[in-house]
């Protein structure tokens, strides 16, 4: 399957990192037997919604044709609308942005150390994605939604968290908003399934937090800081516990670096650490034409589907079925060409 990058397609990729998703789109959209991609489009993300800035904005303006643009101004010469929300605070740490709003449940969390993507839902329609990242990828993004309208438009002034912002909209129930920097970052929240009225209430119920009160409002499935160690371990003694021959020699928790907070991206990163080194260790040797340790490598990938990690995540994503298609690759007796781009392996 070749799959083609559609208006939808470019709509479900994750902001961060913009453009190394959209490169990894277009390998990952080369048929199997070329690029070793097992048809799938995104190996990491869910349910994503964010546009690509810059390298996709061009694609964005000539497939997006907009069917209701509302009261958005293309001159930005209105007064902002402010739009009241908590005290954001004094910390210099308080930069990370929450919303706290009655029956909006965190479904994803995607932290890095200065930037995420956090996804809350209420009921089957609605959505609310917001993320945050440093000040000098601001202007990138800023270009890129400005041409959400055509033609393009700096957006709607509007005031959020105490801060000047813009907003946009693309489509009668789906609106975002750019907030300017502040303590380094700078903030965008995107609302699906519900009107203007219903998005700007929201945007009141959002409220700025240091890593502290971030990770207060994660409910248990998510990993706080300092426990990293802790869960990767876990996850590595799932796999040990299926995998004949054991974990890589080179793989162990010290040697993993994730701080992922969602546990589908840091099931990701551990499982694609096993698999890369497993996959390196097979190319490796079928350079050298060792047989014996080329035997070794395919019948620990063999296990892969015996994961504990791979078989909780098969239901939320598509990482675990690209990593299966590897392994069936290497079953069939080839090196899968293009694994390390499709698995994000580490450099």
């Amino acid at each position: 399957m070749n799959p083609k990058l559609t208006d939808e397609a470019v709509g479900a990729l994750p902001l961060s990192p913009g453009r190394e998703e959209l490169l990894e789109e277009i390998i990952m959209s080369t048929p199997l037997h070329e690029a070793g991609a097992p048809g799938a489009t995104d190996a990491r993300s869910r349910r994503s919604r964010w546009l690509v800035p810059l390298v996709a904005a061009a694609t964005v303006a000539a497939l997006a044709t907009p069917l209701w643009w509302g009261e958005v101004t293309t001159g930005g010469t209105a007064e902002p609308t402010a739009v009241e929300s908590a005290d954001p605070g004094d910390s210099g740490e308080a930069y990370r942005v929450v919303l706290d709003a009655p029956g909006w449940m965190l479904e994803t969390a995607s932290v890095e150390a200065s930037s995420a993507e956090l996804t809350y839902r209420r009921g089957a329609d609605q959505e609310v994605s917001v993320m945050w990242s440093e000040e000098d990828s601001y202007e990138d993004y800023l270009v890129d939604r400005e041409h959400i309208t055509d033609p393009p438009s700096p957006g709607e002034p509007i005031v959020v968290l105490g801060r000047d912002a813009r907003m946009w909209a693309y489509g009668p129930t789906d609106h975002t908003m750019m907030r300017e920097p502040q303590r380094g970052h700078w903030a965008e929240v995107r609302g699906t399934g519900m009107d203007r009225a219903g998005y700007e209430a929201l945007l009141a119920r959002l409220r700025l937090v240091d890593q502290a009160g971030l990770e207060s409002t994660f409910s248990g499935g998510f990993v706080a800081s300092g426990a990293h160690s802790e869960a990767i371990t876990e996850i590595l003694h799932g796999i040990g516990s299926v995998a004949d021959p054991v974990l890589p020699a080179d793989v162990a928790p010290g040697s993993i670096a994730s701080d992922q907070s969602d546990p589908y991206h840091l099931g990701a990163d551990v499982a694609g650490a096993v698999a890369c080194a497993w996959l390196d260790e097979l190319r490796a040797a079928h350079r050298a034409g060792d047989e014996d340790r080329a035997a070794a490598a395919a019948t620990a990938l063999a296990t892969s589907r015996r994961w504990p990690v791979l078989r909780e995540m098969a239901d939320d994503g598509g990482y675990a079925d690209v990593l299966w298609g590897y392994a069936d690759q290497v079953a069939a007796g080839t090196v899968p060409r293009g694994y390390r781009q499709g698995l994000g392996c580490p450099s």
